[in-house]
């Protein structure tokens, strides 16, 4: 299997996030996240935060339909507040 996705540095990563309604704050610091836990760590703890919509299906159940873009307010530290909490309980 290829992978289709372009490389992207850590700046056009913090781009990207920015790009799809998350709020990155200070660049650098957002980098350096990005740097420590991955795009996929990051982006996985914000998934809570994309747009979403429920919908029903032609069977009557409900389902979520889930977008690429983030909810309004969704900023990295949420995720910050995650990958820590994540790391506390670990210690555990």
């Amino acid at each position: 299997m290829e992978c289709t996705k372009p490389w992207l540095s850590l700046e056009q990563q913090v781009e990207q996030l920015a790009s799809g309604g998350v709020e990155v704050g200070d660049r650098d610091r957002a980098a350096a996240l990005l740097q420590a836990v991955g795009c996929y760590r990051l982006t996985g703890d914000l998934y809570p935060f994309r747009k979403s919509e429920s919908y029903l299906s032609g069977d009557g159940r409900t389902h979520m339909r889930v977008f690429s873009g983030y909810r309004p307010g969704t900023a990295l530290h949420h995720a910050q507040s995650i990958i820590d909490f994540d790391r506390h309980c670990a210690c555990l």
